[in-house]
């Protein structure tokens, strides 16, 4: 028996190594080819490409037409995989390849219709729009295409061949993302059942709305430009305020991070149009960037636009009904039956035939070409022009331009709701109508010469129009505000990058006098509270104060929590969660009494309870002295890939996990979840880019990266960017002259 056991053991080693072996050699036969000469269809002339040390590809083409195929074909070639997931993602279509764990989700995306809205949006689009992304699909499919083509590991792995790309597939990008910038709708029910346990007042303790927070705009520096997300930092500098003379706009947007990241990088130029910056795999237009005249970054504004609503019997008498099917691998197909409502579509994980009002839903949707104008705006008019064209979603757009102007604008329609109703819980009445773009507020060059944001209130109590119930704490714009405010000298561009990297907490200032009142009852929580006593509250990787700061947060949430509620509602509520700690301990100490003993308890209790589990937990996790104990032994970013981290024993092929510095509440934002599990400090969400333009000279710009331009894992390019992103280290995308080698050997040609 043991000889079987030992047989079939081999076997499968050697099965897997030979797996393993196919793989690597198919990423390695699939990876760019950064020179020579490629046959590219539909070019109206040959296009040079040269590359950076970094891997960003410099577009070198007659016709902006022309570099829009360039681009398709370097996105397919370096990301096909993330952009076959992202379109089949929003078509409902994942179940055909990963068979039934997917199909919960394709019926969602069913019934929502975003990829019958994305046809819809192309049929709509002007000419010069459409042709746009109808010669980004022919890059696309001329990599497709190739007779030499080898495609990316993860095909080879399914068995799977990518269908032609389309000009839909396109546009079903931005529907996603507003999707997960706008994911109010789903927590709808949770909080309504919340109100009705805790009451009104308890409730607004637990999630405060955060209306104390500075406003970016307010009544004296706010106007309304009538007619011509989840968190983020941006601040825009007058020229009167730099060392050079001319603006700087920094950006970093934050959203979930994994490998290959949201962004790809490149540089276009044509004889009409320079553009630099951020592409998203499988859209032909910069998402983020400068055009060698304006530079823009987007913060999200925090804007409810979507509420569960049920439709009227007159309502239901007027929607429209249609069937689907959703095939299945290796299982049955699922029948869809989709009822779409003048309030929006019925969906089934709502329940009770409830409608979801969302203002990304619609044939009418017109961002894309809002997205088209802003590449190609060369001024505040025309870059106005552009924001009124921003349906969905809502974000804050920020402004600099090489003339020495500064601005923003807040754009995306903006629900208008019946008194009395504010989108916190399901409402019984559709919206009254939506406030477009052209009417939400704006701000150009205001006299202290700041803009600043990192997702803090976009305006004040005075305007007339709801964003939001909530919006989010103020730590991170309290820092930021501090930062500008420090400076008695003139900002540099190495200045913006110190703020970005920036990784004081000043939730951790504000909570750690509290924590000191916690009484030990050991040594090993005296010595914790000692570190934490001299903290100077940066959440450095390789100090101890962050991780015992963060679990002795962690275990205080819970401690005051687990008597109020159920053991699955603190399971969907237990996190870090500062300012509902910080509400408690200044606000709200009957919070701290344990309900199920007698006699009350006071703050000092919960805390010295919280203190000594903070101390079980990281005794278990990182041995029995505290100042061995490291944040970065427990606040990790996975950097998981999409396919592999979910095949058991292939993992390390596409993961790249590192520790990270920042929290929760820094400007330089490492964001994790809390709560219970075995990583609850892991960092899943952040800043996956960085920019800081110098509208001096947009040539010097930097930037950061998390991870690499490449999606094959066996690529050099993969992940060589991670740890100078990590590291706070920023390059610069070559353009100035002599950056763009002129060797034909250094440069990969395009031709007709």
């Amino acid at each position: 028996m043991k000889k079987l056991l030992g047989v079939v053991f081999l076997t499968l080693l050697l099965l897997i190594g030979g797996m393993v072996g196919y793989l690597r050699l198919i990423g390695e036969r699939g990876q760019l080819v950064q020179s020579g000469t490629v046959a590219l269809p539909a070019l109206s002339a040959p296009v040079s490409i040269s590359f950076s040390a970094e891997g960003i590809p410099t577009i070198m083409a007659d016709t902006m037409a022309d570099a829009y195929r360039a681009l398709g074909y370097l996105h397919a070639a370096e990301r096909l995989w993330q952009m076959e997931m992202t379109r089949r993602i929003g078509a409902g279509r994942m179940s055909e390849i990963l068979g039934s764990p997917m199909v919960d989700i394709d019926r969602l995306m069913r019934e929502l219709g975003i990829y019958r809205d994305a046809q819809a949006q192309v049929d709509r689009l002007p000419p010069e729009e459409l042709a746009a992304f109808t010669a980004y699909a022919d890059g696309v499919n001329a990599y497709l295409s190739a007779p030499d083509t080898v495609l990316p590991v993860e095909f080879a792995l399914l068995f799977h061949t990518p269908e032609p790309w389309e000009p839909a597939d396109s546009m079903v990008w931005a529907r996603l993302m507003s999707l997960q910038l706008s994911g109010d709708a789903f927590a709808e029910d949770r909080r309504a059942g919340l109100i009705d346990l805790l009451g009104p007042d308890r409730f607004a303790q637990l999630f405060p709305d955060h209306s104390e927070s500075p406003a970016t705009m307010n009544k004296d520096n706010r106007e309304a430009w009538l007619g011509g997300y989840d968190a983020s930092n941006a601040w825009a500098i007058a020229g009167a305020l730099t060392e050079s003379g001319k603006p700087i706009l920094a950006n970093d947007p934050h959203l979930g991070i994994n490998l290959p990241g949201t962004w790809y990088l490149a540089r276009i130029e044509t004889p009409e149009t320079t553009l630099v910056g951020a592409t998203a795999p499988g859209v032909p237009f910069h998402i983020l960037g400068h055009n060698g005249h304006i530079a823009w970054g987007l913060t999200t504004t925090h804007a409810d636009t979507q509420d569960i609503v049920t439709p009227t019997d007159s309502q239901l008498a007027r929607a429209t009904h249609r069937t689907e099917v959703i095939d299945v691998r290796f299982g049955d197909a699922q029948q869809v039956d989709v009822t779409e409502t003048p309030v929006g579509p019925l969906l089934s994980r709502l329940g009770g035939g409830r409608a979801l009002s969302w203002t990304g839903l619609g044939a009418e949707i017109r961002s894309a070409s809002a997205l088209y104008r802003l590449n190609r705006a060369r001024n505040w008019v025309e870059f106005s022009e552009a924001a009124d064209l921003f349906d969905d979603p809502v974000q804050n757009l920020f402004y600099a331009d090489t003339d020495g102007h500064i601005g923003m604008r807040v754009v995306g329609n903006l629900p208008l709701r019946w008194a009395g109703r504010d989108g916190t819980v399901p409402s019984d009445k559709p919206w009254l109508g939506t406030l477009p773009s052209s009417r939400l507020p704006g701000l150009v060059d205001p006299d202290n010469g700041l803009i600043l944001n990192a997702n803090n209130r976009i305006v004040s109590a005075d305007y007339p129009y709801r964003v939001s119930a909530r919006f989010q704490p103020s730590y991170r714009i309290d820092r930021l505000i501090e930062l500008t405010a420090m400076r008695d000298r003139k900002f540099s561009l190495t200045d913006s990058q110190a703020f970005q990297t920036d990784t004081l907490s000043t939730a951790a200032r504000r909570l750690v006098p509290h924590f000191l009142s916690a009484e030990p009852n050991t040594g090993l929580a005296r010595d914790a509270l000692t570190i934490l006593d001299g903290w100077d509250f940066r959440m450095d990787r390789n100090a101890a104060a962050p991780a015992i700061y963060m679990t002795l947060l962690n275990e205080f949430v819970r401690v005051v929590l687990e008597d109020e509620v159920s053991d699955d509602q603190l399971k969907q509520l237990w996190s870090a969660n500062a300012p509902f700690a910080e509400t408690v301990l200044t606000q709200a100490p009957s919070w701290c009494d344990e309900t199920r003993t007698a006699p009350a308890e006071s703050c000092v209790w919960a805390l010295s309870s919280a203190l000594e589990r903070a101390v079980l937990v990281l005794k278990k996790a990182q041995g029995n002295t505290a100042e061995n104990w490291r944040w970065g032994e427990a606040h990790k970013a996975p950097m998981a890939s999409m396919l592999f981290d979910r095949i058991p024993g292939l993992g390390w092929i596409g993961n790249r996990p590192l520790e990270t510095p920042g929290g929760d509440h820094t400007l330089n934002r490492g964001q994790s979840h809390g709560g219970s599990g075995r990583h609850p400090f892991d960092h899943v969400h952040g800043a996956g880019f960085r920019a800081i333009y110098d509208l001096n000279d947009l040539d010097n710009s930097r930037f950061a990266l998390a991870g690499g331009q490449s999606g094959n894992p066996f690529s050099s390019h993969y992940a060589d960017l991670l740890e100078p992103w990590r590291d706070g280290r920023y390059f610069r995308i070559p353009g100035r002259t002599g950056d763009i080698p002129k060797d034909e050997d250094a440069v990969l040609l395009l031709k007709p």
